[in-house]
């Protein structure tokens, strides 16, 4: 199928009811986004990098003064939100933990050790949020919701996705994906940048033990917002953003309080314009 080798389309909806009969209240916890009733439960942490080299979620937490535990969030080790929506830290990490899609070398990982945990690896199920801006899902795709998601189902193999090229040559992944036996599933929510697994015990305790995987057991009550790191210091707030000038791609941007750019035009290098008081934080910073 153009735009998503690999996989085919579902006939229809019905081998997903299961998931969204036992997928739990939105943005609760781990059973948000999986279903509930696994034996076990893990959290993969999708890594950020540095010139080319992967780096650990406990690498960051450790060059910043925090702790590494399962339920910590990346506001909370980087110290401040404004690390989430597009700042840096340099000399710890220059590219963020990729966000709503599974890494192909995670992917790899995955697939390859899931695959020998169900009696079904020749039929697995593929679903994929449809609110992704980079493609049009399939018009004939069945569809069906878990709580403020609707997403598309595709069909594939259990290692489907370990082979598999980014859909429709963006780099999205598919966001919850299956066997046929429902012995596991993974879940790559579209906010987040880490994912989580169900599955059996001896499963979790297989990619506890992959070399390089940064993985930690999680208890399905645990909280995945960003306030549910109770362990490390809450972190500072994203900070109002005053557009000094420019548009577009020239728009620059000052962080701070509302009176923190109390004129514009002492700004260097900054041609005189209206201070429009916004959270946004894209464009040139200074």
């Amino acid at each position: 199928m153009a735009g998503f080798e690999g996989y085919e389309l579902a006939a229809d909806a019905g081998p997903a009811r299961w998931v969204a009969d036992r997928i739990g209240e939105f943005a609760k916890n781990v059973t948000s986004v999986l279903p509930g009733g696994f034996e076990a439960y893990a959290r993969v942490f999708h890594p950020a990098g540095l010139g080319g080299r992967a780096v650990t979620w406990r690498e960051v937490a450790q060059a910043n003064g925090r702790t590494a535990h399962p339920a910590m969030q990346w506001p909370s080790i980087t110290g401040a939100e404004r690390f989430a929506y597009g700042d840096v830290q340099p000399g710890i990490w220059d590219t963020p933990p990729e966000e709503g899609a599974l890494p192909p070398d995670l992917a790899k990982a995955l697939g390859g050790v899931l695959v020998r945990f169900t009696a079904t690896p020749d039929v697995a199920w593929y679903a994929v949020w449809e609110g992704h801006g980079g493609f049009e899902p399939p018009s004939q795709a069945p569809r069906f919701e878990i709580p403020h998601r609707e997403m598309f189902l595709l069909k594939g193999r259990a290692g489907t996705i370990a082979e598999a090229p980014p859909l429709a040559g963006f780099t999205a992944t598919p966001n919850l994906w299956w066997p046929d036996d429902r012995a596991w599933c993974v879940a790559t929510e579209i906010d987040f940048n880490t994912t989580y697994v169900g599955g059996s015990a001896d499963a979790v305790a297989e990619l506890l033990a992959v070399p390089g995987l940064e993985v930690a057991a999680v208890d399905p009550a645990t909280g995945i917002t960003f306030d549910s790191d109770t362990v490390n210091p809450r972190p500072r707030p994203q900070e109002r953003t005053q557009y000094v000038a420019g548009t577009g791609y020239d728009r620059v941007y000052v962080d701070g309080p509302a009176d923190a750019v109390a004129d514009p035009l002492a700004v260097p290098g900054v041609a005189p314009a209206a201070i429009d008081r916004d959270t946004g934080t894209d464009g040139p910073r200074l």
